[in-house]
């Protein structure tokens, strides 16, 4: 469908530029200027709309707080309980399914015989140069209130300090404090990385051959468990929902880079076009499918009879062809929001972000070039043209109030388009503004939208441009690793 709605507004732009272009009015110019920006920004929050309203957030699939104490005085947690009988009395726990009873938790303390029937978890960590991070992640994994898994932390060669650090966490007393046993932390070193896979896939592929958990839980080495019944929480989804792979959209960190804070908002603004319509993902009837590389849960046998990350090794987006993989293979996923339990940091300064861009449109560019041209045209005509008009639509006005020969229709007309653009540029602003506060900076960031659209734009077109005029993009720097995408392979070049 969205596709079908782009090809028809690329010829809606085009006709409109044609007759821009041939009449020399420059308030008919204007008019018709400013009919492209609405319909790019009506476009652009269509988007916005349809790609996140339907996606569930995990709380409403929660059947119990795992974290609070009952209130036996309260009438409603026992009619909460009685509807949980009756939805999972013919559940067994000799199939490694929930019990019955959800009060798994009473007098303050778990119930081991219930806790014991859950699944065992691996949990896998693939790390390169994350010394930033990675006590921090390790630390909210281990202080899950889960009763079994293991972690294992796959250092990628890394360069820095990071598997020093891991081995600290390991051998400390934080375990021993805590009563875990050692064996739950394992550390796992690679010297190097062979030729033909990405070092992320390498790396992952290396922590699933030392698990052995019936259920795998993939995640990244910048990911924060800010709750301590993440594990608890959606395993409960994946058992509930009968999910062969459960994938979940993380909560965004606050930005403490100062460029960052001006570029990201915008950007995570108006990736969503070159994106898939995520709602999508959670109809068994679509294609459409991905997973969200910081947290994905995937079944033993599933992960195997899809060929594991042996079957996507090459690819810098390995999430994204390990979800095409299991609808293609006919499994059940699902996408929800980890709203508040989970948060992590895609990009955290200007350079990153720049490269980031690159890794996300080189591959869809080769898959549909004029979805990806479309998108510019919108990205254009919805943050940089109405910001740069203004100013003009401002002096226009003023030139023809000020005429010996005022013509009133003229002077209402710019004042219309004034306000129009007015009103434009204040839907951007909010929406960068939005954003501005999810990542927990000031909304006044919002109001350089210009440069970061700009800067955005430019970093589009310089990792776009190369592929298709020359086959190949610019070299993309990723965890340290030079990768380039090329026309001719369908696939990164490590």
């Amino acid at each position: 469908m969205i596709l079908h709605v782009n090809k028809h507004f690329l010829l809606i732009i085009i006709m409109m530029e044609a007759i821009t272009f041939l009449n020399p009015d420059i308030e008919t110019n204007m008019l018709f200027l400013e009919g492209l920006i609405i319909l790019s920004i009506a476009f652009l929050c269509f988007t916005h709309i349809k790609a996140r309203s339907m996606i569930p957030v995990l709380d409403k699939y929660s059947y119990y707080n795992g974290l609070r104490k009952p209130n036996h005085n309260n009438s409603d947690h026992y009619n909460v309980k009685n509807s949980l009988l009756n939805k999972y009395e013919n559940i067994s726990t000799k199939n490694k399914f929930i019990s019955p009873d959800c009060d798994i938790r009473y007098n303050g303390n778990y119930n081991k015989k219930i806790l014991n029937a859950l699944p065992f978890i691996s949990i896998v960590i693939p790390v390169r140069n994350e010394e930033k991070h990675i006590k921090r992640c390790l630390l909210s994994l281990l202080a899950q209130e889960y009763p079994n898994f293991e972690i294992i932390a796959v250092d990628d060669n890394s360069t820095d300090k990071t598997l020093n650090i891991m081995n600290e966490i390991k051998n400390n007393e934080y375990l021993k404090a805590n009563n875990f046993p050692r064996r739950i932390l394992k550390i796992v070193s690679l010297n190097s990385k062979p030729d033909g896979w990405a070092g992320k896939t390498w790396a992952s592929q290396n922590g699933f051959l030392q698990s052995k958990g019936s259920i795998l839980l993939f995640t990244d080495a910048d990911t924060n468990y800010a709750r301590k019944d993440v594990l608890l929480q959606t395993i409960l989804c994946m058992i509930n929902e009968k999910l062969d792979v459960l994938t979940g959209i993380p909560t965004n960190e606050k930005l403490k880079n100062f460029w960052a804070k001006f570029a990201i908002p915008l950007w995570d603004s108006i990736s969503v076009l070159f994106g898939v319509n995520s709602a999508d993902v959670n109809d068994p009837r679509s294609k459409i499918a991905y997973l969200i590389g910081c947290f994905f849960l995937i079944k033993r046998n599933v992960f195997v009879n899809i060929g594991t990350f042996e079957a996507v090794h090459d690819a810098i987006q390995e999430d994204k062809s390990l979800g095409v993989l299991v609808k293609k293979n006919g499994y059940k996923i699902k996408l929800v929001q980890l709203k508040e339990m989970l948060y992590t940091l895609w990009v955290d300064d200007l350079t990153t972000l720049w490269h980031g861009i690159g890794r996300t449109l080189a591959p869809l560019v080769m898959k549909n070039k004029l979805r990806v041209v479309m998108n510019l045209l919108v990205v254009f005509f919805a943050s940089i043209i109405p910001f740069m008009i203004f100013p003009i639509n401002i002096s226009i006005l003023t030139n023809n109030y000020f005429s010996h020969q005022k013509d009133y229709f003229t002077i209402c007309l710019d004042i219309f388009l004034l306000v129009l653009d007015l009103i434009v540029c204040g839907i951007m602003i909010n929406l960068v503004s939005k954003k501005c506060i999810e990542y927990g900076i000031s909304s006044l960031c919002s109001l350089t939208i210009i440069f970061a659209s700009m800067f955005a734009f430019v970093a589009c077109l310089y990792n776009v441009a190369p592929l298709l005029v020359f086959g190949s993009t610019k070299p993309i720097i990723w965890q340290g690793r030079e990768y380039t995408y090329k026309k001719k392979q369908e696939g990164f070049s490590i």
